[in-house]
C-alpha cells in the first residue's frame, strides 16, 4: 500500500469516528428504573424522561427491572455495552448495598453522568402520638424510653435517612423500638392503625396523610420546606443538620466514551434547569439538584462516606 492511499484510509477512518461521536445518539435511549411502576423511583424517573424531551434528539424510554432490591437492573447496566444507550437511574440505595455486604459494588462501578433529581424525604409520626416536632419527639422518648417505635426497611433507604436525623438530633436508638416494614404505604397504614410511631417515607408518600390529619410531620429532611407541605418545618429549621433526600443520579457502564457521557450530561443538565422540569417536579415533591463531571463526583464521595460511617456506626449488616 502507498502512502498516499494509507493516508487517505486513515483521514477516512477519522471522519467515520468523529461523524459517529457527533451522531450520538441515533437511536432511543433506554433508561433502566430498578422498581415497579408507580412508585417513587419510577415516577422521579418519568417525569425527568418528559423534562428531557427538547433536550436530546432522541426519546428516553424507561425501563422496569425489579427484583434483589434493585440489584437485578444495576448488574444488568452495569455489565451492558458501554456505548451510552442503556443506563442507569439510581438512588443512594446501591451504595447501601456494599455499605452492609448486600452486594459487591457501589456507584463506583459505572460511570456517572449526572445527578439531577431529588426526592424530599422526611419522618412523620402517628398523629394520635403527640409528636409533632423534634422538640416533641425528644421529650416523649426522653420520658418513656421504648415506648415509641420506628418502622424501617432494614439497611434500606428509609433505615439510613432516619439513622441520619437520630443521630444528628441526639436521640438514641437504644430508646426506640425498630421495627422491619418494607414499603411506604406499609408504614403508613401501620402508624394510621396505632400500630407504629415513626414513618421515615418520601413526602409526596405522607402529604395526603398529613392533610388528612392521620400523620403529623416532625422534620423534612431537605434543604427547604416541601411545596405540598409548606407549613411542614425542615430538620435545619429546627436546629437539626440532617439533609437526606433521595438523589437520583443517572449512571452508563464503566469505560462509556466520555464524549457520550459529555453529551448525555449536557443533556440532562439543560433539562433539570429548566424551569418548566423544576415546576413538573416540585409538583411531585422533588426539587433539583443538579451537578456532573467534578462536582458529581465529590458529592457520590460524601454520601457515600456518611452512608458507611452511619453502617459502622450502627452495626448495619445483611438480614
Amino acid at each position: 500500500m502507498n502512502k498516499t492511499i494509507a493516508l487517505t484510509l486513515g483521514a477516512a477512518a477519522m471522519s467515520l469516528t468523529t461523524v459517529s461521536a457527533l451522531a450520538f445518539p441515533d437511536k432511543p435511549i433506554e433508561l433502566v428504573v430498578p422498581f415497579s411502576p408507580g412508585g417513587g423511583s419510577d415516577v422521579a424517573a418519568r417525569v425527568f424522561a418528559q423534562c428531557l424531551e427538547g433536550h436530546i434528539d432522541q426519546q428516553v424510554l424507561i425501563r422496569n427491572i425489579t427484583g434483589a432490591r434493585g440489584k437485578i437492573a444495576e448488574v444488568e447496566v452495569r455489565d451492558a455495552r458501554p456505548d451510552g444507550y442503556k443506563l442507569l437511574w439510581a438512588h443512594q440505595g446501591m451504595d447501601m448495598g456494599l455499605a452492609t455486604g448486600r452486594s459487591d459494588y457501589n456507584y463506583t462501578a459505572f460511570e456517572p453522568v449526572a445527578s439531577t433529581v431529588a426526592m424530599n424525604y422526611g419522618v412523620f409520626a402517628d398523629a394520635n402520638s403527640g409528636i409533632d416536632s423534634v422538640d416533641t419527639l425528644r421529650g416523649k422518648v426522653a420520658s418513656d424510653p421504648g415506648a415509641y417505635n420506628i418502622g424501617v426497611a432494614l439497611n434500606g433507604f428509609s433505615h439510613f435517612a432516619v439513622l441520619d436525623f437520630l443521630d444528628k438530633a441526639g436521640i438514641s436508638t437504644d430508646d426506640l423500638q425498630t421495627i422491619p416494614m418494607s414499603g411506604d404505604k406499609t408504614r403508613i397504614v401501620a402508624a394510621i392503625q396505632g400500630n407504629l410511631t415513626l414513618v421515615p417515607t418520601a413526602v409526596a408518600a405522607a402529604a395526603p396523610y398529613v392533610n388528612s390529619g392521620d400523620l403529623s410531620p416532625v422534620a423534612i429532611l431537605s434543604d427547604e420546606r416541601d411545596h405540598k407541605l409548606s407549613d411542614a418545618s425542615t430538620a435545619a429549621e429546627q436546629g437539626v443538620d440532617s439533609e437526606f433526600a433521595m438523589y437520583f443520579t443517572t449512571y452508563a457502564p464503566a469505560n462509556t466514551p466520555e464524549d457520550v457521557v459529555d453529551t448525555l450530561a449536557k443533556s440532562w443538565l439543560a433539562a433539570a434547569k429548566d424551569s418548566s422540569c423544576q415546576g413538573r417536579l416540585a409538583q411531585n415533591s422533588m426539587s433539583v439538584v443538579a451537578a456532573s463531571g467534578e462536582e458529581l463526583t465529590a458529592d457520590l464521595e460524601a454520601r457515600y462516606a456518611r452512608i458507611e460511617e452511619l453502617a459502622g456506626q450502627y452495626q448495619l449488616g445483611t438480614e
